[in-house]
């Protein structure tokens, strides 16, 4: 009976909690980073200055506001418990372990950042992705497009390691703010406006990077509320730009 017990226990996958997945997070980073001192960085020609000294500073926070682009993967037929996925911009384990909660294999999932302490996480450059063509039935880049100087490129490198008929997920924080906005909220500034012009902001304007490669849309979040952070401080929900969206086959 004990036996049994134990059986069903190893079945039900609690990395699909929260809560318990973030402090599962937080030992870890504790035990890479402090104790083994596996904390790595690099810099890339393409990502605006600040994008590696801003992101350290919530190495240690796990947002599920990546589960917009994560659940839908979860029930799209065309992906399965033993497809490839590459996370763009984890920052930590927090997105990689909440797909293995959803029923993906860890194997099979890897995340590719600029920061990284753990043998999941790839040291990379979204705008030099080191995977070869078609490498994934999928690719999450969630919350990291803001951070490109060259989102153009970042997208074209995207659409190269899908698979023909693959998924991208991508994510983006609604935001109001201009440069004078920013560097009075934060002390500094993370957009570069004068390189981006203006960032992306909308899931129009996502799907206009991938150009004629976008094919059938599977989910459209384009900030309804229409929240932002201002100058005057962070608000708690902010509102947040995500669709999921198909790779047209290779004609």
């Amino acid at each position: 009976m004990i036996n049994k017990f134990l059986r069903s226990l190893r079945r039900i996958n609690l990395l699909i909690e929260p809560t318990l997945r973030h402090y599962i997070v937080l030992i870890r980073i504790w035990y890479f980073v402090r104790l083994r001192g596996q904390l790595h960085t690099l810099e890339s020609q393409n990502a605006v200055k600040a994008n590696v000294m801003h992101n350290l500073k919530s190495l240690y926070g796990a947002n599920n506001r990546t589960n917009l682009l994560i659940y839908p993967l979860a029930i799209i037929e065309t992906l399965n418990v033993n497809s490839q996925i590459l996370v763009i911009g984890p920052r930590n384990e927090n997105d990689l372990f909440a797909l293995k909660g959803l029923g993906f294999k860890l194997k099979n999932i890897v995340g590719l950042d600029l920061i990284s302490y753990s043998k999941h996480i790839k040291l990379g450059d979204m705008h030099q992705i080191p995977f070869p063509n078609e490498s994934f039935d999928a690719i999450i880049c969630g919350w990291t497009l803001s951070y490109s100087t060259d989102p153009f490129l970042a997208a074209s490198e995207m659409i190269r390691v899908t698979r023909p008929g693959g998924i991208v997920g991508i994510g983006v924080e609604y935001s109001t703010m201009g440069p004078d906005d920013e560097k009075k909220l934060l002390g500094y500034q993370i957009q570069e406006f004068e390189k981006i012009g203006a960032r992306v902001n909308s899931t129009a304007q996502i799907l206009a990077l991938f150009k004629d490669k976008v094919d059938h849309v599977y989910f459209n979040h384009d900030a309804p509320r229409g929240v932002s952070h201002s100058s005057s401080g962070l608000v708690e929900n902010v509102s947040n730009v995500a669709v999921v969206f198909s790779i047209k086959e290779r004609s």
